[in-house]
Formats: C-alpha cells, sequence, structure tokens
C-alpha cells in the first residue's frame, strides 16, 4: 500500500542524521557569510566548500522527507492527527496503563479533538523547505558562479539566500522535531 512504510522507521533516523548536518551546515555558512558584509573575503574556498555541502545535505534532506511522506500521510496525519477517536483511545490506553504499573495518572490536558493544528503546521512547513532547498541550490550555483568576492552586486541576494536556507533548515527541523514527539511515521513495534 505505502511504498516504503517497511522501512519508514529507518528512513526516518537517516533523515533526521540528514537534517542534523544540513542545521549545522547551513548555520556555519550564514555564520562565515556575515564577514562578507565587512568585504572580509578570506574563507571564501572554505565558504564555497559549505555551500556545495549545504545543497547537497538540502536535498538529501528534502529527498528522504518525501519518501517518507506517504507514510506519514496515512500512519500519522490520517490515523491519528486528523482522527479524534484514536486521540481519545491513546489517552484512555494511557491512564488504563498508569493505573497498571501503579504510577499516578498526569492531570488530565485540555481536552485534545484533533491534532489537525500541528498537522497543518507540518505542511506549512513542506512548502517552506521546498524554497529552502530551491535557495540552497541556486546559492550552490552563485557561488560558483558569481560569488560577492567577484561580483560584489550578488551580496545582499548572496546574504539573504544564505539566510533563507538557513532559516528554513531550522523551521524543518523544530517542526519535524515537535511533530514526531506526537508521534512518527514508525508506529508501534
Amino acid at each position: 500500500m505505502i511504498f516504503l512504510e517497511s522501512v519508514a522507521r529507518p528512513l526516518l533516523i537517516v533523515h533526521a542524521i540528514s537534517a542534523a548536518v544540513l542545521v549545522g551546515a547551513t548555520t556555519h555558512h550564514l555564520l562565515w557569510c556575515r564577514h562578507y558584509l565587512w568585504g572580509r573575503y578570506n574563507k571564501v574556498k572554505a565558504e564555497r566548500r559549505f555551500a556545495a555541502i549545504c545543497a547537497i545535505a538540502f536535498v538529501s534532506t528534502f529527498v528522504l522527507g518525501n519518501l517518507l511522506y506517504p507514510t506519514y500521510k496515512v500512519r500519522v496525519r490520517a490515523e491519528y492527527f486528523d482522527n479524534p477517536t484514536a486521540i481519545a483511545a491513546e489517552a484512555k490506553l494511557r491512564a488504563e496503563q498508569h493505573a497498571l504499573v501503579g504510577v499516578a495518572p498526569a492531570p488530565p490536558p485540555a481536552v485534545v479533538t484533533s491534532l489537525s493544528p500541528i498537522a497543518r503546521i507540518f505542511d506549512i512547513k513542506e512548502h517552506w523547505v521546498a524554497l529552502g532547498c530551491a535557495a540552497s541550490v541556486i546559492l550552490w550555483i552563485l557561488s560558483r558562479r558569481a560569488h560577492p568576492k567577484d561580483e560584489p552586486r550578488a551580496l545582499w541576494l548572496y546574504l539573504g539566500l544564505s539566510a533563507v536556507q538557513c532559516g528554513t533548515a531550522w523551521m524543518g527541523a523544530i517542526v519535524g522535531v515537535v511533530t514526531a514527539s506526537y508521534r512518527s511515521v514508525g508506529g508501534p513495534v
């Protein structure tokens, strides 16, 4: 039914590792680019290498996420986030398990009938991450063909693209972790 459901959990782990590399690389790249504001171009070779690393990490993370998306759409969004009955059943099961192990139940949370807002934030994140992926590829091309050291007019475009790729990488990582904290594609073992 779902293309890669049998390997969703390992794929999610690889996606998370790739996302961690992406966040680190884009942050590093943006911090190096800030020196260009003062006309300091002493680390251009290393910065260009990070532009390539960022593009590769962004495209890889994006592709891995898209491979996981059909499983997420069915196993997380449809079966849980948009299903009030499943949310209520899980809350009941947790209360029963607390009683079985003799642990005082946590104070009851506010009534949650739907986690659709989390799913909508995830969907919005997907659009922003697609823009960040495009910005990353464009930045990599600019780093080779119109670097601010060689083309000073490209400085603000270059810095803007670096900020967009970094911001969308961080947003994607944070929203992804928040979503997975509710339910991940791996499901029960």
